[in-house]
């Protein structure tokens, strides 16, 4: 057996190896179990196991997680928030994993995604671990706007945190069904006044708002003639009862000549008789839903 390989092996892993890796340099079942009696090995998860007198760390603890759970399994949510120093307490190891049904780990909460791409991964401190936007983007789910603030602060001072790569982050991440940001939203809205994560990410977040309340279906990019000839496409509409929901997004709304065509261009849809609602990113779902119900009340009795 490759006894030189497996130590390089443990080295690189907080002082772990898998079974697999010991039978990869040529170990057997009987290897693991006479080497666990000796004490020269000890157990510290299923399939996992410390080699010689490694210290015992929440890092080497989060390790044999991702170990337990195997290829595709890092480190995310709080935990990788720790990893990443965002935070100094994490509470039970939470593990994140794509596509497949998640590994089972004692005493772990594994979360299945349906997106991780090679960008939202990394390795931090030798462990595999969400990126640190993937990171900020999951870790802020339920947080306080205020804390999740002092958060993207710090990372982008002390850790390097890019906004753009951020931005792109959430956006990439904005789909109907999946848990939404909204402190994170709110807290780069407050350090960066000019943040929205793009049209089409706000679009499906209305339109799903709009499917989840129970209310009819709208129709995208209404065409109407303007009153000079030109055509205006109204992001999400009811033509029938001549509602307009204008979605204000920054990279199309953000300066101040489109600031001007964009009231010029409302004020025409009212000339013809159309009632225009404007909804943004750091509005919540609720008043979205509760101000188009009360618009389309009279018609749906």
């Amino acid at each position: 057996m490759d006894d030189d390989g497996l130590r390089r092996t443990a080295l690189d892993q907080h002082g772990l190896v898998t079974n697999r890796q010991v039978f990869d340099a040529g170990g057997t079942d009987a290897v693991i179990a006479h080497r666990v009696r000796r004490g020269q090995w000890h157990r510290i998860r299923r399939g996992v196991l410390v080699v010689g007198a490694a210290p015992s760390t929440w890092d080497q603890q989060v390790m044999a997680a991702c170990l337990a759970g195997g290829a595709g399994h890092l480190a995310a949510d709080r935990t990788a928030a720790r990893l990443w120093t965002v935070v100094s307490r994490s509470g039970r190891i939470q593990l994140l994993t794509e596509g497949t049904s998640p590994t089972t780990v004692r005493g772990v909460t594994t979360r299945r995604t349906r997106s991780l791409p090679a960008v939202d991964r990394t390795v931090v401190r030798g462990i595999p671990v969400t990126s640190l936007a993937r990171t900020l983007v999951d870790a802020s789910i339920g947080q306080e706007p205020a804390v999740v603030v002092t958060w993207v602060d710090d990372a982008t001072r002390r850790l390097g945190l890019n906004l753009v790569d951020l931005r792109s982050c959430i956006a990439r991440l904005a789909a109907p069904g999946r848990r939404r940001p909204t402190a994170l939203v709110t807290a780069l809205a407050q350090l960066d006044p000019s943040f929205t994560p793009g049209q089409s990410a706000l679009e499906d977040r209305a339109l799903h708002a709009l499917r989840r309340a129970g209310l009819p279906a709208p129709v995208l990019q209404h065409p109407v003639r303007r009153p000079n000839g030109r055509m205006a496409y109204i992001d999400i509409a009811y033509p029938e009862v001549g509602l307009a929901i204008e979605l204000d997004g920054w990279e199309h709304h953000g300066t101040r000549a489109a600031f001007d065509q964009d009231r010029a261009r409302a004020n025409d849809l009212t000339v013809l008789g159309w009632r225009v609602l404007r909804f943004t990113w750091t509005m919540s779902d609720r008043d979205l839903v509760r101000t188009v119900s009360a618009a389309l009340a009279p018609y749906l009795r």
